[in-house]
């Protein structure tokens, strides 16, 4: 290879002189076509100079002598003429000084003739006749021309000189690197056959090794199939919002991941005390239970894939019957899935024959997968909650309330059902905390929200609007509904035993004020401001009562 890199790239560098020398040819050839247009130019506008000078002198002596007028008109115009045509040469031959300085001599020599013969015309305007002609100075400016015409075909012929040299030495260029390039390719060309006779022999003797390659290439490729398979469903997995979707695909995505395999996955529950089978496919090889402790798992218990890889299970998991009668030598192995920390479940691959190393490899990836699928729809849950429930006492938050309650007002005003507002105050709860302590102010919050939640269906919506104070809002409940859900609220409170450390807490009674819709408002922030207003006049008429906010407007007429 190394040979023929080299011949190579000596004929490319031939190759790339001969074409460097063709085309410097060119360009010279080219620049020598523009030079005799050059000269040619030169020539033609020196020889038109010299015809107008005929035409002006000629105009002026028969104007002189005839007095014709159109005469002196031909003679103004051709002097013009002879201005611009001796400015063109000027701008021709400026890039040669020694031409140059010829032209300049040639237009002074022409200027000054022109106006010798302009005082002619002149005199034959003043007198109005004939006046005598004066004798002419040699013209001056031809040999200054011919001079011009000369110097210009010398140049001209040195530089054709010049061209026809660079073109010879092209040539021999030109015939030289063809025949070093043929001796080159001929060379290379021996070169390249040996190479491949020598590797044809080569091949023969790898046929064994290709064929172990192709076997290795093939199941490579399974793998990275596999890998894509995996990667795909690790996607899907993040994009699913509950359990029951995971389920779903793993039922449906594990089969083609682990073909002749079959596997079950087992959730721990929130006591972390049972694991309940949610979900399994494929053929088994095993018998296991549906639901068992996380100590009948060997896997869980050491934290790892059990059966280590490539070995049998000298103790078998509590949770599966091994072997089968029907499938004596099948295997498994139990994977435990933990994210963040926190075991979540196991991942039980099982099958009537030996699962491979790359399957083992590709299970415990899938467990991976899972496990952070399953953590991260337990912290979005657990967000969820914390996004839209009071902390202490599991109600819903002012947030919730907010977004819900507008919610549920167009979806009453779109079907023409009632819906009510209640807001509650525990009484007298600041003397209350001050009495007893903050800790047993929250025991006792705590207690009045189980009250509250024993009291409403699950279709209403229960929140802690801020402090002691509670709103509640009932779906499709007129004012008797409310009134006598609210009087059961007001009497279980002051039922209500809160004890904390060991000591009996006093009872204590809740304030009540009532809104309806549509009669006392139709937007959230009406309705929320009577029930208050309601709530503040149940306060100020005593306590521990029930006042909707028609009530509360009477009172405050009556008053």
């Amino acid at each position: 290879m190394g040979r023929l890199s080299l011949l190579f790239s000596v004929l490319i560098a031939i190759l790339v002189t001969i074409t460097v020398g063709v085309w410097q040819t060119l360009e010279r050839l080219e620049d020598e076509a523009n030079w005799v247009t050059h000269t040619q130019e030169v020539e033609t506008r020196t020889e038109s100079v010299l015809s107008t000078m005929g035409a002006v002198q000629s105009d002026a002596v028969i104007y002189a002598i005839s007095g014709e007028s159109f005469r002196a008109a031909d003679f103004k115009t051709y002097s013009t003429r002879l201005d611009d045509q001796l400015q063109e040469l000027t701008k021709l031959v400026a890039d040669n000084p020694v031409q140059l300085a010829r032209i300049r001599a040639m237009g002074d020599a022409l200027r000054e003739r022109r106006d010798l013969l302009a005082r002619l015309i002149a005199a034959r305007q003043s007198a109005n006749v004939a006046p005598p002609l004066p004798d002419l100075p040699i013209n001056r400016a031809r040999p200054i021309a011919e001079q011009v015409i000369a110097t210009e075909e010398q140049l001209l012929t040195e530089r054709r000189l010049r061209a026809q040299a660079t073109a010879t030495t092209t040539r021999v260029l030109t015939v030289v690197g063809t025949a070093l390039s043929i001796v080159f390719l001929l060379a290379a060309f021996w070169l390249v056959r040996r190479t491949l006779l020598a590797q044809a022999a080569q091949q023969r003797g790898l046929a064994d090794a290709n064929e172990q390659l192709h076997t290795a290439l093939a199941e490579s490729r399974r793998l990275s199939e596999s890998m894509q398979q995996l990667a795909h469903f690790g996607e899907l997995l993040q994009s699913c919002r509950d359990v029951e979707e995971v389920r779903r695909g793993v039922q449906q995505t594990l089969p083609e991941l682990l073909p002749g395999l079959g596997g079950r996955l087992a959730l721990l529950n929130p006591s972390q005390n049972l694991l309940a089978v949610g979900v399994h496919w494929g053929m088994h090889g095993l018998i296991a239970e549906s639901v068992f402790q996380p100590d009948d798992c060997w896997a869980l218990r050491r934290g790892q894939a059990y059966p280590l890889d490539g070995s049998k299970a000298g103790f078998v998991c509590a949770h599966v019957q091994w072997p089968n009668p029907d499938f004596p030598e099948s295997r498994y192995v139990c994977i435990p899935m933990a994210a963040q920390g926190e075991i979540i479940g196991v991942l039980t691959v099982d099958g009537v024959r030996a699962i491979e190393p790359f399957e083992r490899r590709l299970a415990m990836a899938v467990s991976e997968q899972l496990a952070l699928a399953l953590a991260n729809l337990r912290l979005q849950d657990t967000l969820r909650t914390q996004s839209i429930r009071d902390p202490l006492t599991g109600l819903f938050n002012r947030r919730y309330l907010d977004v819900s309650l507008g919610r549920e007002l167009a979806r009453a005003t779109r079907h023409n059902l009632p819906l009510a507002v209640l807001m509650l105050d525990i009484d007298h709860f600041k003397r209350f905390n001050d009495s007893h302590g903050h800790e047993a102010g929250d025991a006792l919050l705590a207690h009045f929200a189980e009250v509250l939640k024993r009291h409403t269906r699950s279709e209403d919506i229960a929140c802690r609007y801020g402090g002691e104070e509670f709103t509640i809002v009932l779906h499709e409940a007129d004012e008797t509904t409310a009134r006598q859900r609210a009087e059961q609220i007001r009497v279980a409170t002051s039922e209500m035993s809160v004890a904390h450390r060991h000591v009996q807490l006093e009872h204590v009674t809740v304030s009540i004020g009532l809104a309806l819709f549509p009669g006392d408002g139709r937007t959230p922030e009406d309705l929320l401001r009577r029930a208050d207003g309601a709530l503040y006049a149940a306060k100020k008429a005593g306590r521990n009562r029930v006042l909707s906010a028609a009530q509360a407007d009477a009172s405050t007429t009556e008053t």
